[in-house]
């Protein structure tokens, strides 16, 4: 069941990024500045001819009409919040939906396996390196500030130790001077998971099997990054997060499967409990 949620989570992200983005454009209108040096709040469709045709207000009432292009000093779309709204600011709330691949390094306690007197094995430095792969989606309400949802994935040892999380966050925009890329920083408290696939156990005079073990925890992830624009709806992103997440427990999620019957009591692997910690660096795009 888990496998099947994760496969669905990010198309559903996008789905969700993508209706809200109309929304919003729908509902802005753009900013049209004639050679006389007028300006309108209007909606301006596309050229049809010689002539772009207008939507706008005047006096309480909606009008409509067309202006030649060569009236037309430069025109910026989705300028101002509505109809009614007079300021030139970028359009709020604004959703963007970011998409990052990348890798990282663990750090603090990590097991790769049992002995077979149930014993963790310790991983060697070779082993702590990893796969990382995440997306946000924020809703901004100002330029500063917005809130959304977080998801990341991370594997090691070849994908026999997968670890994801989900949870809500914070997030924090510093623009440049003329107000086109920006840092960003964001917190987050959420749900761990760690399975491991294909750890070995001995039961009795069996040939050792391989199982699977299972942990849940709280966690929690900050990270900061850049966002360098390529396009109106488009920008790059470089990042560098910190997860950490420590399990209390950890149980054997297939024992039944090598001990059926319940014949031999589940071995106490309490001590093999290892944290979720690492630093990871990704780059991505952000979609906005």
């Amino acid at each position: 069941m888990k496998k099947h949620t994760n496969n669905f989570l990010l198309p559903i992200l996008v789905f969700t990024g993508m209706i809200l983005s109309c929304v919003s454009s729908v509902k802005a209108q753009d900013l049209l500045v004639t050679i006389q040096r007028d300006t309108l709040n209007c909606k301006m469709g596309k050229l049809a001819g010689d002539f772009y045709p207008i939507e706008f207000q005047w006096d309480d009432k909606l009008m409509t009409g067309t202006i030649h292009r060569d009236s037309v000093l430069f025109y910026r779309k989705n300028m101002f919040r509505s109809i009614n709204d007079n300021r030139l600011r970028p359009w709020y709330p604004i959703v963007s939906l970011g998409i990052h691949v990348g890798g990282g390094r663990q750090f603090g306690q990590l097991r790769v396996g049992l002995t077979e007197d149930f014993k963790p094995k310790e991983a060697d430095s070779s082993d702590r390196g990893l796969f990382y792969a995440g997306t946000d989606l924020v809703v901004y309400l100002s330029a500063l500030t917005g809130y959304g949802l977080k998801y990341h994935y991370r594997s090691m040892l070849g994908g026999d130790i997968r670890q994801n999380y989900i949870g809500p966050m914070i997030s924090f925009r510093f623009w440049d001077n003329k107000r086109k890329n920006h840092w960003v920083m964001h917190g987050s408290v959420g749900y761990g998971r760690m399975v491991h696939h294909n750890a070995m156990i001995k039961i009795g005079t069996k040939d050792p099997e391989p199982i699977t073990l299972t942990a849940n925890s709280l966690a929690g992830d900050i990270g900061v990054g850049y966002n360098l624009k390529l396009s109106r709806n488009i920008s790059s992103q470089f990042k560098l997060s910190l997860t950490i997440a420590y399990p209390d427990h950890v149980r054997i999620f297939d024992y039944s499967r090598i001990n059926p019957g319940g014949a031999t009591p589940a071995p106490d692997i309490s001590g093999y409990c290892q944290n979720m910690n690492s630093v990871n660096l990704s780059v991505g795009f952000e979609f906005h």
